[in-house]
């Protein structure tokens, strides 16, 4: 049985970097900050480094606290409320920012991104292909 499914984005990401990443801008008020982001369906959250949100002017502590486990150990982040946009999707989400500097990546996670989105991945092709969630 076959399952039609349809997109308004194709994207084709750099194949030679380890992971599938995705140009995003962070948007708070006047301030925006573009950056790239890992698709990570295992995580729960969208996190960011910590610099990335000082460039748009957030406290990071005044926000909500979380510690997430990763392989590295736990990684303390707290969350904003930020628009989020990629590849001319637009999200009002909850964002984590890290407590410490230099976090290795930014990751698109569940929460805050793939629940707003239809996704697919042709990885052979090094292709992603986005819809918002609530058309089609």
């Amino acid at each position: 049985m076959a399952f039609p499914l349809n997109f308004n984005i194709r994207y084709e990401y750099d194949s030679l970097r380890s992971g599938i990443f995705l140009p995003v801008t962070l948007r708070l008020g006047r301030a925006a900050i573009p950056c790239d982001a890992e698709v990570d369906t295992g995580s729960q959250v969208c996190i960011f480094q910590r610099e990335l949100a000082i460039s748009l002017g957030v406290d990071v502590e005044a926000g909500h606290r979380i510690v997430l486990s990763s392989l590295g150990g736990a990684v303390v982040a707290f969350g904003h409320f930020v628009t989020l946009h990629t590849l001319g999707l637009e999200f009002d989400s909850v964002v984590y920012f890290a407590e410490e500097y230099n976090l290795p990546r930014n990751l698109l996670g569940r929460d805050g991104w793939l629940r707003k989105v239809r996704l697919a991945v042709a990885d052979y092709d090094a292709e992603i292909y986005l819809s918002p969630y609530d058309e089609g």
